[in-house]
């Protein structure tokens, strides 16, 4: 049963996803103009072929072995640490401006300022958002306030930039439990419809790990790269 609509949930988790895949691409691409093209055709055909599976019901089959959702999940995970680990992945982190990979992963301020909305509608488990175990608010909070720092001038010791990386890869890492724990295939918190994760199985939510998580999770690995070649 798809979750309860709501505009502002829908339109600003699926808007999202598309403005953040726009300016991914294009931060990504902008060293090496000539990726500009296959980057953009590489990550309409994700999200093309992910809102398909959640149009058609495919991600709703747990019939299937292994489950639709499980292979979503594994899929979101491998391709953020190939692209991150990827030669071009560190043609990043050696030519992309820190300030332009950190400003990226501002959007999570908004996106938890959606879920935790589309929690209290009961559109998305509460113990996804900030008033369960998501403290996912503070990475944008700190993507930030670290931007504009960086933007303004202000030397920015590197110890901040590592302790919000790391800070931000672990909120990341709590969410993929809390996501799994609470899926259908394991549902930790108990059988309340209210308490499993189903609403990212449908259109527009399935771009939210498809889309912003794979994009935070690589980023992190990018800026990490990035962390280590500065010394």
């Amino acid at each position: 049963m798809p979750p309860p609509f709501d505009a502002i949930c829908a339109w600003g988790i699926g808007g999202l996803a598309l403005a953040v895949a726009c300016a991914w691409v294009w931060t990504w691409s902008r060293h090496r103009p000539a990726l500009l093209v296959p980057l953009a055709l590489g990550t309409a055909a994700v999200m093309s072929a992910s809102a398909l599976a959640a149009w058609t019901g495919l991600l709703q089959r747990f019939d299937l072995f292994p489950p639709p959702m499980a292979v979503m999940f594994v899929a979101v995970f491998a391709l953020a640490f190939a692209v991150g680990l990827s030669p071009f992945g560190g043609s990043v982190a050696e030519q992309v401006p820190l300030a332009t990979l950190v400003g990226l992963q501002v959007f999570r301020l908004p996106l938890e300022l959606i879920m935790h909305r589309a929690a209290t509608l009961e559109i998305m488990p509460p113990e996804l958002s900030y008033s369960g175990y998501n403290l996912d608010i503070v990475s944008g909070i700190g993507a930030l306030l670290l931007w504009a720092a960086i933007r303004a001038g202000l030397r920015v010791p590197a110890w901040a930039v590592w302790a919000w990386n790391l800070w931000g890869s672990a909120c990341l890492a709590v969410i993929a439990w809390i996501a799994v724990s609470a899926s259908p295939m394991v549902r930790l918190f108990g059988d309340d419809p209210r308490h499993v994760n189903r609403w990212v199985l449908y259109f527009p939510y399935v771009w939210l790990p498809v889309v912003l998580v794979l994009i935070a999770v690589a980023s992190h690995v990018v800026i990490t790269r990035k962390l280590l070649r500065n010394g």
